[in-house]
């Protein structure tokens, strides 16, 4: 893989503010803060030890 190339993976979360801790503890913050999309989803990007960049998302109205 190129160095221009970027690899990025996504994960759902039950608690994204949970999950900031816990990747918190592991040297990886939110690299752009946290978003709020409507009342469907809060989600963000942290970039992991390997420099892959991770999206968190929390789905809000869960059934």
């Amino acid at each position: 893989m190129s160095v221009s190339q970027s690899v990025r993976v996504a994960f759902s979360v039950d608690d994204l503010d949970a999950a900031l801790e816990i990747a918190a503890r592991h040297g990886c913050y939110p690299l752009r803060g946290v978003a709020r999309y409507g009342d469907v989803y809060k989600l963000t990007y942290v970039r992991g030890p390997s420099g892959i960049i991770v999206m968190l998302a929390e789905e809000l109205n869960k059934s």
